[in-house]
């Protein structure tokens, strides 16, 4: 009877390749632990969260910036538009805001009171002031050629308000022959404040804030100072803070603007 003779050495070749590769295959089919996972996942966690706080920090740098610019522009156009058309004009008037022309005007007792500062100067406030051209500059009898109007609306110095600008038609060489009275009661901007003919120049405006003052008191945007005692023909401060943004998150570009112009004499 034949026996099985292989050798012993034959027989640890045979079985050697087995013993060897099996464990290689469940360490492959193993994969990542719970814990390698979580790591992973908060490396890119933390990651995303670095680049998402650059991106948000870059769209709130670009958000100002678009705001000022928006601010500037609007800032200049405005005092542009209205430092040449007061040097055109040979008189103008300051009222208290835009409710004081409400087709009844009074242009002694309407226009914004003068009050008296330390230094003995008369200034006058106000939120709306209307600028005249006369035909003949120096006579201020002479027919009205055309007058213009600029006015923000609102009553209360504190709130936020547009700024709107109203330009009567040009009555030409020889002017309208109606007083300024009768032509400003045309125009009642107290019934409808966004009249026909008139625009809007600049969205969201306020004065200047009187330091200290407790409450907050916002100074109208528009002052006259005279040694006069009437609030006409001297010169008109400009002080106004443009604001664009919205509260919601606080992004807000304001810029304050004080410009003297005078109409011409």
């Amino acid at each position: 009877m034949k026996t099985s003779s292989t050798p012993s050495g034959a027989r640890d070749r045979a079985t050697s390749p087995i013993s060897t590769r099996a464990p290689h295959r469940r360490r492959a089919a193993r994969g990542f632990t719970l814990v390698e996972a979580l790591i992973s996942m908060t490396i890119v966690g933390m990651a995303m969260g670095g680049a998402m706080s650059i991106f948000v920090m870059g769209l709130k740098i670009m958000y100002r910036d678009t705001e000022r610019l928006a601010t500037n522009a609007s800032l200049r156009y405005f005092i542009a538009q209205m430092s040449k058309e007061t040097l055109d004009s040979t008189e103008f008037y300051v009222f208290p805001n835009y409710q004081a022309l409400d087709a009844s005007v009074n242009l002694t007792s309407d226009v914004s009171t003068l009050q008296s500062d330390s230094y003995g100067t008369q200034l006058a406030y106000g939120d709306c002031v209307v600028l005249v051209s006369r035909v003949d500059t120096d006579d201020a009898t002479s027919n009205v050629r055309q007058f213009r109007i600029y006015y923000r609306v609102a009553t209360d110095t504190s709130v936020r308000a547009p700024i709107r600008y109203y330009e009567s038609q040009d009555f030409g060489a020889t002017g309208s022959g109606s007083p300024l009275t009768t032509l400003l009661n045309a125009v009642n901007l107290r019934t409808t404040p966004t009249i026909t003919g008139s625009r809007q120049i600049v969205g969201s405006t306020r004065g200047r804030l009187q330091a200290g003052s407790n409450p907050a008191y916002y100074y109208p945007i528009f002052a006259t100072e005279t040694d006069a005692d009437t609030p006409t023909n001297y010169s008109v401060s400009v002080n106004v803070e443009v604001i664009n943004g919205t509260a919601t998150n606080n992004l807000l570009s304001s810029s304050s603007f004080n410009y003297t112009i005078s109409p011409r004499k």
